[in-house]
């Protein structure tokens, strides 16, 4: 598993517009092949807040699927880069999964794809 996180630090007065860009992504996010987890928070501060976008991929096909060649770039709406003073990416190795065990989810789910059998079938 691959966590991306991405950390803005926005100024007060685009805070409101630029969450709601993030929260508009996150449904179009969710359909992507490959992500386990999401969660958008923030931390408000007096002038600014920092917001992070924390996103878990099974794996590094489907992490670039969404993010694309350049890794280390967002992948934003439109508009939402500008409203930030900084933003940053960056990608971690979980460390909490059995390397192992994700081989064997992986494969039991392209087998059954590949098949064409699900778990409601065999039920």
């Amino acid at each position: 598993m691959i966590v991306r996180v991405l950390t803005a630090r926005v100024p007060a007065k685009n805070a409101a517009q630029f969450e709601s860009l993030l929260r508009d992504q996150l449904p179009k996010m969710r359909e992507h092949d490959g992500l386990v987890y999401l969660k958008l928070a923030r931390q408000v501060k007096l002038d600014y807040e920092d917001v992070l976008l924390f996103e878990e991929w099974r794996d590094a096909k489907a992490l670039y699927g969404w993010a694309g060649p350049r890794l280390l770039a967002p992948r934003l709406f439109p508009g939402a880069e500008s409203l930030v003073d900084r933003v940053e990416v960056t990608h971690y190795e979980a460390l909490d999964v059995d390397p192992d065990e994700l081989v064997a989810m992986s494969t039991s789910v392209a087998d059954r794809d590949l098949d064409g059998t699900s778990d409601q079938d065999s039920a």
